[in-house]
């Protein structure tokens, strides 16, 4: 017994000397969404002690709340969506963009049976979450490109959220609405049907993103680079191995319906880019969306919003290569 003991105690010894030599970061996601999953992949499948590092996730409600807590020290990194490291740079911040994970919409307007095309939505009123969210702000985009009027042609008013556009469609005051994903999957099983599927259209849109400080770089460039890495493991985990994944997005989503966790990997895995390079293209459009209330945004370059090194220089490392072979 004592022996056993003595090992027990230097096993534990061993594991906290281990735990002491291990990186610490912590990590905002700022949504609890597929969207955000590659952290929490990450964490599950123990890739951050492999890169040394000892990662804290946690939640902050919102892209501009988490870029503006790691702005004043309280984060090292933001795992977020949109343009809020782009106004956060505009204002005098060193907030850059490292990764891209997911540069493409996905988000879907669903409509009442009766409408059966988008000219139909002509005195209509399409629900969006809150006005000035990205709901909001695609759904005017498409319906300009569609040639129609917002808030003249077509009313877009804000439900406060994906729960209440779901309700004002159930009880007729509005005709159509945007929504994320998974939450259209709920529309859908109410009955209402997809119009737009703005993955199909082309849009490029930073929908899933990382950002640090350039200081963050300057002061912690090797913790950075790891975590990176163990983000581009973890993208490949979700993307080769959906039982773990649909595992891990149910455990942080508190979801047990195996449809909505199987649809929610469907949808995600080929959208994860496996080398996730911080395009300044994906930015274009976020950039435009800042413009529209900071002038400032205005003819700026989105290679300026970047740092693409580190994903280049993981990528050049041959980890990418390794984890996938042939695969595409």
């Amino acid at each position: 017994m004592l022996w056993i003991l003595c090992l027990v105690v230097l096993f534990t010894a061993s594991l906290s000397h281990a735990a002491e030599g291990l990186q610490k970061l912590r990590v905002a996601y700022a949504a609890i969404t597929a969207a955000f999953s590659i952290p929490w992949i990450a964490k599950e499948a123990g890739l951050y002690q492999r890169h040394g590092l000892d990662v804290e996730l946690i939640y902050i409600a919102s892209g501009p709340r988490a870029i503006q807590t790691m702005v004043g020290g309280g984060i090292d990194i933001a795992a977020f969506g949109g343009a809020a490291a782009i106004d956060a740079r505009l204002a005098g911040a060193d907030t850059v963009y490292v990764a891209i994970p997911v540069n493409r919409l996905i988000f879907f307007t669903v409509v009442a049976p009766h409408i059966k095309g988008v000219e139909d939505l002509r005195g209509k009123v399409v629900g969006a979450t809150r006005i000035g969210t990205l709901t909001d702000y695609f759904t005017r985009v498409y319906l300009r490109q569609s040639g129609l009027v917002p808030d003249r042609d077509v009313t877009i008013r804000g439900t406060g959220g994906l729960p209440e556009t779901l309700a004002a469609l159930k009880a007729g005051q509005i005709q159509a609405g945007t929504f994320g994903f998974p939450a259209v999957l709920h529309a859908q099983a109410a009955g209402f049907r997809v119009l737009v599927d703005y993955a199909t259209l082309g849009y490029r849109y930073p929908l899933s993103t990382v950002a640090v400080t350039q200081s963050m770089i300057r002061t912690r460039e090797s913790a950075v680079r790891g975590f990176l890495a163990a983000y581009v493991e973890g993208i490949h985990r979700f993307r080769t191995d959906p039982a773990f994944a649909m595992k891990v997005i149910g455990k942080y989503t508190q979801t047990t319906d195996r449809k909505m966790l199987e649809e929610t990997h469907k949808v995600y895995a080929p959208a994860f880019e496996r080398a996730p390079y911080p395009e300044p293209e994906d930015l274009k459009l976020a950039i435009d969306q800042v413009s529209e209330l900071n002038p400032r945004a205005r003819g700026a370059d989105p290679r300026d919003f970047v740092e693409p090194r580190f994903i280049r220089d993981i990528e050049a490392s041959g980890l990418i290569k390794r984890l996938y072979g042939e695969q595409k």
